[in-house]
């Protein structure tokens, strides 16, 4: 069984956070999302990532971190939104330069999980399969692929992004496909490369294919923006100060919830609270609550709340 990663996309709703960044390097709890799930894929299982030209620097040195893995980075030759692959044209290219034979394992790199993965692989019976999850809202999944189940526990009906959802189960972007469907995949990625929901409606409509459903009620987050990822900063952090290296903070500063500081950074005379700060930044006489400051930046004198900051910038009141 093969694994593959999507990690390709340009994340354009968490610029300027990912404008230079991929989204699954973002760091949840103190490492790399991507690393969450790798870190649940069984040890001996086969992995690709596949990102675009721009990140593959960036990969190959979190690459680093896994010494014990073998992780092959794939690249596709985008290099802006504009001339991307998609996620389903990516899938369908990397089936194809690799001749892949073996049944394929799906996943959106922009999740983060808690089910164990080896449950997920033991529910596959040589159907596509769908990990969903219960939002609970109906108004919540119209922003996700919302999935209706028969009364056997498989996929009915499956509609991505509905204004009017009639269920609350909504597609995790991971997925099983048996090596028997991959030519569909290939198929259906030359009209729609990044539609890869839409393949499931394809196999219910054109193909009649059985669809699997895999349920869980751990855990799952998309981030797919940034109150998403402020959410699960929060909740995966829970109240831990995260310092590393060379962290200097003033006893006239304050840090509450969960808050991370990455590498010689500076908090001075400020208050800081569920707020993640990237290295080599200085925050000097601010009050900084539920926001992002990104490498190398400096804040003077200044009250944040729900913000993003861009790498190397200056702000002073």
């Amino acid at each position: 069984m093969q694994v593959l990663i999507l990690a390709g996309g340009f994340a354009t709703r968490l610029w300027p956070l990912t404008e230079k960044r991929a989204k699954p390097l973002l760091l949840l709890n103190g490492k790399p999302l991507i690393s969450h799930i790798v870190e649940r894929i069984p040890q001996k299982t086969k992995i690709a990532i596949s990102t675009n030209q721009i990140f593959k620097t960036d990969f190959e040195k979190w690459r680093e971190n896994f010494t014990d893995r073998e992780i092959d980075i794939f690249i596709e030759d985008s290099e802006n939104d504009d001339v991307k692959k998609g996620a389903l044209g990516a899938t369908a290219l990397f089936i194809q330069e690799k001749k892949l034979q073996d049944d394929l394992v799906l996943i959106a790199g922009d999740n983060y999980f808690d089910f164990n993965f080896e449950d997920f692989l033991k529910t596959f019976d040589n159907n596509p399969l769908i990990a969903v999850f219960d939002i609970k809202s109906k108004k919540a999944a119209r922003k996700f692929g919302v999935v209706n189940l028969n009364h056997q526990n498989r996929v009915e009906s499956f509609e991505e992004k509905p204004l009017e959802p009639n269920s609350s189960l909504v597609s995790t972007g991971l997925y099983i496909f048996p090596q028997k469907n991959l030519n569909d995949i290939i198929f259906y990625a030359k009209e729609k490369n990044d539609d890869l929901g839409g393949i499931f409606e394809y196999f219910l409509n054109q193909k009649k294919q059985t669809i699997d459903c895999f349920s869980f009620d751990q855990g799952w987050y998309d981030i797919g923006s940034f109150s998403a990822y402020i959410d699960a900063h929060q909740t995966l952090q829970k109240n831990q100060k995260i310092k590393t290296k060379s962290v200097q903070i003033d006893a006239d500063s304050k840090l509450e919830g969960a808050v991370y500081l990455g590498e010689n950074v500076q908090i001075l005379n400020s208050f800081l609270k569920n707020t993640i700060v990237l290295a080599n930044s200085k925050i000097q006489d601010c009050v900084i609550r539920e926001s992002v400051i990104d490498q190398n930046s400096e804040l003077y004198n200044i009250d944040l709340t729900q913000k993003m900051i861009r790498a190397n910038s200056k702000i002073i009141n």
